[in-house]
């Protein structure tokens, strides 16, 4: 096993290399001068089965979790993170990981938010279950991405017309989460676990958000604002609490910039 207190190359196994936050940790990683593992199908080896991980984990002082699933069904959302969290769990206790990083929705494990979507309720599981398992585990809850205001375009369409729940979120860039999380990664394998938060400069729409998308591309597409205020996605459910890291840069410099 790697040892960072000793002043070697941390050795950083990332799950998930190839989706939209795992290769943009991946590139703040070896930026930072790290040794990163690539854990993803492509790269041989599957947290949904185990396969590969062993393999994946040799010598890896820790282990960072960006793993994603396309789904709102809930059964799935929870199957898949409930699964790959005890794979990867046991695949690093056999290894001798110091230390998994997993990154998680803000709030997500708060019942009255994840009762609403399958997804987050997933989320929640995976929290569950790191927590359970023998290797020490440091959360890291992100708020929404800018990122996600394109995805909502697409999920429920309606010939031009795009239809996007109102919900109120401090949303920040993907790369800015990545950021936070690969430094997290490299601290200490000493550092206790425990939970950690990070959110964007602004609190937002994500239905306005979703708007501005749609106008920045150009084309025909609109969208129509959902209310949700009676639920916790609506009414301040999404919003930190507590102690949080703050993303510097605001959705419309974000826009601006082509991301």
């Amino acid at each position: 096993m790697a040892d960072t207190d000793s002043g070697a190359r941390p050795r950083v196994a990332v799950l998930g290399a190839t989706g939209l936050l795992g290769s943009r940790v991946v590139t703040h990683l070896r930026a930072r001068g790290a040794d990163v593992v690539e854990v993803s199908r492509r790269h041989g080896a599957d947290a949904s089965t185990g396969e590969g991980l062993d393999a994946a984990f040799d010598g890896v002082t820790t282990v960072v979790d960006c793993l994603n699933v396309a789904t709102l069904s809930r059964r799935r959302a929870v199957d898949f993170f409930t699964t790959t969290a005890r794979h990867v769990q046991a695949a690093a206790q056999r290894q001798g990981v110091a230390r998994i990083v997993c990154v998680t929705i803000l709030n997500a494990r708060d019942p009255q938010v994840h009762r609403w979507l399958g997804y987050y309720a997933g989320k929640a599981a995976q929290e569950r279950t790191y927590r359970a398992g023998p290797v020490p585990v440091t959360v890291v809850a992100s708020a929404q991405w800018y990122e996600l205001a394109g995805t909502l375009l697409a999920q429920l369409r309606l010939g031009p017309l795009s239809l996007v729940p109102g919900m109120r979120s401090q949303p920040l860039a993907a790369d800015e989460a990545a950021a936070f999380i690969a430094d997290r990664a490299l601290e200490s394998a000493s550092a206790p676990a425990g939970d950690i938060a990070i959110a964007g400069p602004e609190v937002r729409d994500l239905a306005e958000l979703a708007r501005a998308v749609a106008a920045h591309r150009g084309g025909h597409r609109r969208v129509l604002r959902v209310p949700v205020s009676v639920t916790a996605l609506g009414n301040g459910g999404l919003l930190p609490r507590g102690e949080v890291t703050t993303a510097p840069t605001r959705f419309e410099d974000w826009l601006r910039a082509g991301s």
